[in-house]
């Protein structure tokens, strides 16, 4: 079910490009659509059937043990469940990714906040309501006042080498004679209203993605793989799931050190005010120069 379903999928979403670009005619494209979205659907199924069975072999482990699904499947669903969520709403997605139609605001936050629920969903339902994670500390955790000063001060340091390291990415990629796209993130905040790009981007990302990817990813790994993968495994994952060629560097280095303030403080409040930080000070520039507030030089 989850190969028929992803094949069918792909095929589906490959020959819909294909519409769009004039190399192949359809009479119906809107069955091309349906058919990505029912492949989705069988993918995430089976998906479901594997985590459900694995939790039920895995629970008999100690408490100490990762009891849950495997990472690679609870990403996996994550990126099915977000994509199921936003099917119904390919017009605004062309807009905001090509720029062609108009966006609309149902739209524009289901495009925004359907990764960060299904982050949420997948992290609750097959990790934290069945117990598979045993033995962490519950937010807000011991001294919160402590973990979120450090995670707003790391945020800054972080955000100036995340910065420096997307400045030699591009800079290497233009020699190589790649223009870099940017990424859907920086295109809403460019589009949409600013109230809505901060409460998405700055407080429901941060909070979805260090549930998600600390809370769980490095977790798990950490208990079944060891310190070493637990940094590895969780940023590259991490990076990997914002699709961007361009952040794919930048975000890693990030996911490493979102890693190891959480390992230092033993709060997931340090992540996330690490986290939250860096997205504040990007998207606080990006409105600045949006509304022309600040001109950066060319």
């Amino acid at each position: 079910m989850v190969a028929g379903g992803a094949l069918l999928a792909i095929g589906a979403l490959v020959a819909g490009a294909m519409v769009v670009q004039g190399q192949l005619n359809v009479e119906s494209p809107a069955l091309l659509a349906w058919l990505a979205v029912i492949g989705a659907g069988a993918f995430m199924a089976g998906l479901v059937y594997m985590a459900v069975r694995q939790l039920q072999i895995r629970r008999h482990l100690p408490p100490e043990r990762y009891r849950g699904p495997a990472v690679l499947i609870l990403v996996l669903l994550v990126l099915a469940i977000a994509f199921l969520l936003t099917a119904p709403f390919g017009s605004d997605a062309s807009a905001l990714v090509l720029g062609e139609g108009e966006l609309t605001t149902l739209g524009a936050i289901v495009l925004l906040v359907s990764t960060q629920v299904a982050l949420l969903l997948v992290s609750w339902f097959l990790v934290f309501r069945p117990g598979a994670m045993a033995g962490l500390p519950s937010l807000p955790g011991r001294n919160a006042a402590g973990a979120i000063t450090s995670g707003v001060g790391w945020g800054v340091v972080a955000w100036l080498g995340s910065t420096g390291i997307a400045a030699v990415v591009v800079y290497l990629l233009e020699l190589l004679g790649i223009e870099p796209e940017p990424q859907a993130a920086e295109r809403a905040i460019a589009m949409l209203d600013p109230l809505l790009v901060i409460l998405a981007v700055v407080i429901l990302a941060p909070i979805a993605e260090e549930i998600f990817f600390r809370g769980v990813v490095f977790n798990a790994l950490l208990r079944e793989s060891g310190r070493r993968w637990a940094y590895i495994g969780s940023s590259a994952l991490f990076a990997v799931i914002h699709v961007s060629l361009v952040a794919l560097v930048p975000i890693f280095v990030l996911g490493l050190a979102l890693a190891w303030i959480y390992q230092r403080t033993g709060n997931l409040l340090a992540p996330m005010a690490m986290h939250a930080t860096v997205n504040a000070i990007s998207v606080a520039l990006a409105l600045l120069v949006r509304f022309d507030l600040v001109r950066l030089p060319v």
